[in-house]
């Protein structure tokens, strides 16, 4: 059953939750995109880390099933290559293995049709709208009215959000679901793609603690990050609960039967 037929108080409560998650997801996406892409684009980095922390989400959440495989696949490949190879692991090859794991699962397990089939449209939708929202942001960095990486993550998670649910549903009807023969394919790059980003997340943890990052780009990134990321955790939820409620309140259409 569509959530979109669920009493009228439990829409409001689902909505406001699932927001909240959607903003404790992106927060950490965003800062660390951010801080990775800084010393290359400088403010330009606000806006390319919007665009991917805003296709990663919308991809994550709009896979559902197959979103959970390659959460599972990336945490299992990554810890297969750091423990009994910690001394001469490098990213590149737990990257690799949770890659080709995941397009084997995707080509090898039959998945709902609806996990994927949409998943490349609104992963476009995501990333458009976060590319938009993190390019006030850069502008406003260019005119040296820089925001906090807090007040940014409220904004993007608020902005992002309204925008990708008042243009998804358009997107996807033009695009059409993927043909059927299509989607084995699909499935393994989406699960490649999110195990890769799990995998990271993974191996920036053990970074933290055991130094195995021979490069130190991870644990520099998390470094430079690790002050800010709780109370930007904070604000994602705290943005995502107003947004969650405000798109329920002005009737914005819910987006899960796509």
């Amino acid at each position: 059953m569509s959530l979109a037929l669920l009493p009228v108080s439990r829409q409001l409560l689902i909505r406001t939750l699932l927001w909240a998650l959607i903003g404790a997801i992106y927060a950490p996406l965003f800062l660390v995109l951010e801080a990775l892409l800084a010393p290359a684009l400088g403010a330009f980095a606000l806006a390319v880390a919007g665009a991917g922390a805003g296709a990663i989400g919308a991809a994550y959440y709009s896979a559902r099933q197959v979103a959970l495989a390659a959460s599972l696949i990336g945490a299992l490949a990554t810890l297969f290559v750091l423990i009994p190879f910690h001394d001469q692991a490098e990213f590149w090859q737990a990257a690799l293995l949770c890659g080709g794991l995941g397009l084997a699962t995707g080509l090898l397990v039959e998945f709902p049709s609806r996990c994927t089939a949409n998943v490349p449209a609104k992963a476009l939708v995501g990333g458009l709208a976060g590319a938009v929202s993190g390019a006030l942001l850069s502008a406003l960095a260019l005119a040296g009215l820089g925001v906090s990486p807090l007040v940014a993550v409220a904004f993007l998670v608020s902005v992002n959000g309204v925008i990708y649910v008042a243009s998804v549903r358009s997107v996807v009807n033009a695009a059409g679901g993927l043909p059927r023969r299509w989607c084995p394919l699909a499935e393994g790059v989406v699960i490649g793609l999110v195990a890769i980003i799990v995998g990271g997340s993974v191996w920036a943890f053990a970074s933290t603690l055991s130094g195995y990052d021979r490069s130190g780009l991870f644990l520099q990134v998390i470094e430079r990050t690790s002050t800010d990321l709780p109370f930007a955790v904070a604000a994602g939820l705290a943005a995502g609960s107003v947004t969650g409620i405000l798109l329920e309140l002005f009737d914005f259409a819910w987006v899960d039967d796509l």
